[in-house]
């Protein structure tokens, strides 16, 4: 347990050919050289990630190796356009003549930045303190990963951050009044709490979506959002397309390959997590949402779905937005309308799971 905030390390910026940082006073170390440098002052700095072969061999390395990092007493430091709390560090990246961005902060800094751009800075405080919760015990379940130089990317892969520029005083509420709350499984373990746009009536466990089990998940069902966010979506699928989307799917996740023969589908609905479909005499069973990692949001927005047939064509239905496990935010935010508190719209979406205080 720790007796105050960790540190949290998100990945910014990567592959990167340049890197200009500017702040006041500014604090360089180049970890490399064993230098430490410090200027008076507003001072921009510039980082040229294609160094001249002379300098090493970048690309002879296995693991990110850190180059420099660089903060302010200010506790402010801007890359671009945008300020960041706490220090941002300059990674070289293995294989590649280029650097990574990260950005070390505070985890309650980090928290009051995200909830802007993961949910909305100007929704409900109980909409916003539910966020924080979930997006706090996701990041703090990452803290496990000390082996690595950064912990979270700051993408849809892990959590979108923000920047100084993005917290608003009802973001600096939410965290302050949860700070240091995360979610807990049954058995008092800490665990990845997910959360996602729109679920579109019901959720989904992360064994429905990814193949592993995490403790303590439900689905449940959640008219809440049905009438927010995006509408109900429709798309058409020529049959060999389909063809092509399912046999890229057998051979990425089952090392598989599409036997020879004409496809029939067997009779699927919004209850099902996974197609049945005969090509041949052969029988497929394959998860939809492994269909929807591949095919994209664009024609799959959401893992709640069903696939008819229509004219010797495929006819895909479906509801919500994003992958559909744990927090449902838009149903979230019409629950804090209603007057619910953060607490209950976590109890809601995570029914079997406790909150626990780990600073």
């Amino acid at each position: 347990m720790y007796s105050a905030a960790p540190q949290v390390r998100v990945l910014i910026g990567k592959s990167l050919k340049h890197v200009v940082v500017e702040g006041m006073d500014l604090q360089k170390t180049i970890h490399t050289q064993n230098k430490y440098q410090q200027y008076n002052g507003r001072k921009t700095i510039s980082f040229n990630c294609l160094p001249p072969r002379s300098r090493g061999k970048v690309s002879m390395l296995k693991d990110p190796l850190l180059v420099a990092s660089l903060s302010s007493p200010t506790g402010l430091v801007s890359w671009g356009a945008q300020k960041y709390q706490g220090e941002l560090q300059l990674l070289a990246s293995p294989g590649q003549q280029s650097c990574d961005l990260v950005n070390s902060t505070s985890m309650e800094s980090y928290i009051t930045t995200l909830l802007a751009k993961e949910m909305n800075g100007t929704w409900p405080v109980e909409a916003l303190k539910a966020q924080a919760v979930a997006a706090r015990t996701y990041a703090y379940d990452r803290l496990k990963a000390h082996s690595k130089l950064y912990h979270l990317e700051s993408s849809e892969r892990d959590q979108v951050s923000g920047t100084f520029a993005d917290i608003t005083e009802k973001t600096l509420k939410a965290a302050r009044e949860t700070d240091g709350e995360i979610l807990v499984g049954p058995s008092g373990r800490v665990a990845p709490a997910f959360f996602h746009s729109k679920c579109g009536g019901k959720t989904l466990r992360p064994d429905q979506v990814w193949g592993g089990v995490e403790e303590g998940y439900r689905s449940v069902n959640c008219p809440f959002c049905q009438k927010t966010g995006m509408k109900n979506w429709e798309h058409r699928i020529v049959g060999g397309k389909l063809n092509q989307m399912i046999d890229k799917v057998l051979k990425r996740y089952y090392s598989d390959t599409i036997s020879q023969g004409e496809m029939r589908l067997m009779p699927d609905s919004l209850k099902n997590s996974e197609l049945r479909l005969y090509v041949g005499d052969r029988l497929h069973i394959i998860k939809k949402s492994y269909l929807r990692n591949l095919t994209g949001r664009e024609i799959l927005p959401s893992n709640n779905f069903m696939v008819s047939v229509k004219q010797n064509d495929f006819h895909v239905k479906g509801y919500g937005y994003g992958h559909g496990v744990g927090l449902c935010q838009l149903g979230a935010l019409e629950l804090a309308k209603r007057g619910y508190n953060y607490r209950q719209i976590l109890s809601f979406y995570f029914p079997r799971h406790k909150m626990k205080k780990v600073y």
